[in-house]
């Protein structure tokens, strides 16, 4: 069987989440994305998951997430 993650042409990785927030983190946004060269670090990655967040609310806010999808090889559809 293929592996399609490891498999693709492009090294760039696409890596959906969703952020919860707010007191004892009861509010939650979109699925957000970041997009990232398949060699980043887990810690690149995170720092990266942290400043999408702080993009989207527009502050730097105490947050934790949740993936969905880790590193998939093509943007998924809206």
């Amino acid at each position: 069987m293929r592996d399609f993650v490891l498999d693709a042409p492009s090294a760039n990785r696409y890596t959906y989440f969703v952020a919860y927030y707010g007191k004892e983190f009861q509010k939650q946004t979109a699925v957000l994305h970041v997009k990232h060269d398949f060699t980043a670090s887990i810690q690149d990655l995170h720092i990266q998951i942290r400043e999408r967040i702080n993009e989207v609310l527009g502050v730097e806010t105490p947050s934790c997430y949740h993936i969905l999808a880790l590193a998939a090889p093509e943007a998924i559809p809206v």
